[in-house]
């Protein structure tokens, strides 16, 4: 049997396939056992698991499974993402073929960590804007805030006269961006949701100046801007003429005049290059009444030769946003033309976008000449080879019509003359299903089978009202329920990881301003050194090397000290006879909630009936009519044993159930007990550490105080001065509110004690109270190491603090060089705070990893 492992990590975008090699009792990655393999893993990064995991399943039976052996596959990775693979493994052409099974490797739920990455982030925020003045980092500080707001950019991309501006309008529900044979999009229009169905608001900048104009029901207002502006002026005059449209119909003309503003002079670039919209969704779509906060990105056809240089533009405004879907919209009829090949290329260049969630949308779908029932296994395999979409192909090809989408959100009320016409010709053709030329257009969609499957069933349901018909078989309401899923479900794996990437960069950009600092300081000091008395500088050597000594000393001395505290005095192990003593008593507390006596009683009862009807009987059978006998006992034996079968399952459907509320209420129990031990711990671990290094810190003041009154260098007076200098030095201060979130998030999260349970299993005490005794001991010395690494990183700024100011006291005795003292002493100053930053910054950052790191289950 071929023992297959697939370990899928959506945080890293990488999908590893091994094989277990019997022979030598190791895995071995697939690609060097079997070379010629198609399981690919520079393949993880195009689509999620979900998308590929029919694809995977289906090579891996065809390459490993031989004669009646089934294929063992192991699987390490979300248990979401488990739930998918399992429904593959039981669809009927497979089923007794593979063998599926847990791995001892999980990743929690990105949905669960968020919150808590949210937490950590906001923590570090304000450390990150005091510590790195970098515009790129304020920038993308601020759109990795908003991404954890909840922030879900739509970016589409595609080729003039593909439907763009047509398609998006269809999205939000109402009649927003111009349309017209002309390439009307020259600027990126950046779309958001509006808290208020009475409220838009259109944002950009005139030259250099903020310009908002804010519509409030039918009225409209020049909010911010110079009310002198040319501009402005003539697009008051131009709304003053449209007072009787409606919000929407207003905001539709001011951004057709906005847009085609420059058009006047195309050698002077007057107006920015992204637009805000801010309008309400209509409630009729799904993004309408998503909670999910969209932002729809609208780009400039990219064939369009007056938009040459749109992709720059573009990667500038999604620069930081690595949660975006990518949507390419297209037609049937030239989805394999040059142009898209070349737009391709420029999307899959925007480092910002993810890939894997890709959504080939082609537009015009009702007009273009599709093979009725849908296309057959060679038309999708000849699609699929095109080069532009085998570049982009990942969570599917949509066929929609955006002009009907958009009517059904509006029953037909329609501004635009072209969306009016085609709406009112082909409506029946969408609502009627006795029509000959019935369209649903979903059926087209191209995609993994199991998912294909899934969007023609809820397209069907949602097309069982007569108000959705159309939105249904339009295409529409499918793609926007895609978009409804992606953020529901597997955004929040790019939101952790854009943290821990940016946090990463932070880090990077911080160590080369603490390297420049540290090389002007080595500079200063040695200038300092060549005109400083040898002997003052040798005493300078002394107190240094004599301050190393003892850090390292000290460094040494506190894990043996913290070692022996953590065992002799931070012991929470669960004694096993105490919980199976615990589920003793709640089992029978459950069996007496549950009445389970008198269920076994009335099983006893039934079995105790049944024998003696058949006894009872069997003596009949000599007394009366024997067939009439028999015929008695045959009705008593089937009618008495379906009675023992029925309370039998009755009795072992209880048992079951008293035994998942035990574990569940035993695991509850157990849970709460390791929070508290170590909340406990921390506290008692942290109090203890931070007394260890302020003793330390104590020590260290007289051990330099006696080498500074025993020097011949400096006068008595000089010596006192100096001596009574470092004793009155502010003492170690160390502020542990940090840890607080970090410890929460590295050791009260997730599946902590490694435990599966299957729902009916009855929990096995003693392994349980092994598990919880290992589990917290090693957690425990894992955070005091913690603690106790931030307790040192914070004595050592304190300590270069101190010798900072003893050598600014020594030089200072020197009046020539009290310049090169003061400024040494201030870039001490900043270097040790931005130290203290980064460290702080690290711990984030290691907590976020922990988070999103493999856990070990049992």
């Amino acid at each position: 049997m071929a023992t297959i492992k697939i370990s899928s990590d959506p945080y890293k975008r990488e999908i590893k396939y091994h094989c277990y090699k019997e022979s030598i009792s190791e895995w071995e990655e697939i690609q060097k056992s079997n070379p010629d393999s198609k399981l690919r893993e520079d393949e993880s990064e195009k689509s999620f698991l979900p998308f590929r995991i029919k694809e995977i399943v289906d090579i891996i039976v065809n390459e490993y499974y031989v004669g009646t052996d089934m294929v063992n596959i192991i699987f390490d990775g979300t248990q979401e993402e488990y739930v998918e693979l399992e429904k593959i493994c039981n669809m009927p052409e497979v089923a007794d073929k593979i063998m599926l099974s847990k791995g001892n490797m999980i990743l929690e739920n990105a949905k669960l960590i968020l919150n808590d990455t949210k937490e950590i982030f906001k923590t570090v925020q304000p450390i990150i804007e005091k510590t790195v003045r970098d515009d790129d980092v304020k920038r993308d500080l601020n759109k990795v805030a908003d991404a954890l707001d909840d922030i879900i950019p739509i970016c589409v991309f595609g080729n003039y006269s593909a439907g763009k501006s047509t398609f998006i309008n269809s999205l939000i529900g109402h009649e927003i961006l111009p349309s017209g044979g002309d390439p009307v999009t020259a600027k990126i229009y950046k779309i958001s949701i509006s808290d208020s169905e009475e409220l838009a608001r259109v944002k950009f900048k005139h030259w250099e100046d903020e310009i908002e104009l804010l519509y409030e029901g039918n009225s409209f207002r020049i909010r911010k801007g110079n009310a002198e502006d040319s501009l402005l002026c003539e697009l008051s005059q131009m709304m003053e003429g449209n007072v009787k449209d409606d919000m929407y119909s207003r905001v539709n003309k001011a951004l057709e005049f906005v847009n085609g503003y420059e058009k006047k002079d195309m050698e002077t670039t007057e107006i920015s290059d992204v637009i805000e919209v801010v309008i309400p969704f209509a409630k009729e779509g799904v993004l309408g009444r998503s909670r999910n906060n969209f932002v729809i990105f609208d780009t400039p056809g990219s064939n369009s030769n007056s938009n040459t240089d749109h992709s720059k533009v573009l990667a500038d405004a999604l620069q930081g946003f690595s949660n975006g879907i990518p949507v390419w919209i297209s037609q049937y009829e030239s989805i394999d033309s040059n142009d898209n090949a070349k737009l391709c290329d420029d999307v899959l260049d925007i480092k910002a976008l993810d890939k894997r969630f890709t959504m080939i949308v082609l537009n015009k779908a009702d007009c273009s000449d599709l093979p009725e029932g849908g296309f057959s296994e060679k038309q999708i395999q000849n699609i699929l080879e095109y080069n532009s979409v085998e570049k982009m192909y990942a969570s599917g090809i949509f066929f929609v019509s955006s002009i009907m989408g958009l009517g059904a959100k509006n029953e037909g009320e329609l501004t635009d003359k072209h969306y009016r016409k085609t709406y009112r010709s082909q409506q029946e053709m969408f609502s009627d299903p006795e029509d000959v030329d019935y369209a649903t257009l979903y059926i087209y969609n191209i995609m993994p089978e199991q998912i294909k499957n899934e969007v023609i069933e809820y397209s069907k349901a949602c097309s069982q009202s007569s108000s959705d018909l159309v939105y249904a078989n339009s295409g529409l309401f499918c793609i926007e329920q895609e978009m409804e899923d992606f953020a529901s479900k597997y955004s929040a794996y790019n939101k952790c990881q854009m943290v821990y990437m940016f946090l990463n960069e932070v880090i990077y950009k911080t160590n080369d301003v603490i390297k420049q600092k540290t090389d002007f300081l080595m500079r200063t000091r040695e200038k300092r050194k060549e005109e400083l008395d040898s002997e003052r500088q040798q005493l300078l050597d002394t107190l240094s090397a004599t301050t190393k000594t003892k850090e390292d000393e000290f460094c040494r001395g506190a894990k043996g000290f913290l070692k022996t505290y953590v065992d002799s005095s931070l012991d929470y192990s669960y004694n096993p006879e105490e919980l199976a003593e615990l589920d003793d008593k709640i089992v029978k507390h459950n069996e007496e909630v549950n009445k389970f006596a008198s269920q076994e009683n009335e099983f006893a009862e039934a079995r105790n009936s049944m024998w003696n009807h058949l006894k009872e009987n069997g003596q009949s059978l000599l007394k009366g009519n024997l067939k009439e006998s028999l015929k008695v006992m045959r009705d008593d034996f089937v009618r008495d044993y379906r009675e023992v079968q029925e309370k039998e399952e009755e009795m072992d459907f209880s048992r079951s159930e008293i035994d998942r509320a035990t574990s569940d209420e035993i695991m509850k129990i157990v849970v709460e007990r390791y929070k508290n031990s170590i909340l406990d711990a921390k506290e008692k671990a942290s109090a203890v550490t931070k007394q260890h290094w302020i003793d330390n810190a104590e020590i260290l003041k007289n051990t330099l105080v006696a080498i500074i009154t025993g020097s011949d260098v400096l006068s008595d007076a000089q010596r006192e001065e100096l001596s009574e200098m470092i004793i009155n030095h502010q003492g170690l201060m160390i502020d542990d509110e940090a840890n607080s979130v970090f410890v929460k998030a590295k050791y009260l999260k997730g599946q902590f004690l490694g435990l599966r349970i299957s729902t009916s299993e009855r929990l096995n005490t003693k392994r349980l109270a092994n598990n919880f005794n290992d589990t917290i001991a090693k957690s425990i010395k894992a955070m005091a190491d913690d603690l106790n690494e931030n307790c040192y990183s914070a004595f050592k700024v304190w300590q270069t603090n101190l010798c900072s100011t003893i050598e600014e006291n020594i030089t200072e005795l020197n009046p020539q060089l009290k310049q090169i003292a003061e400024m040494i002493k201030e870039e001490t100053e900043k270097i040790n705070e931005l130290a203290e930053n980064q460290q702080t910054i690290c711990s984030s950052l290691d907590a976020i990893r922990e988070l999103m790191d493999w856990k070990v289950l049992e």
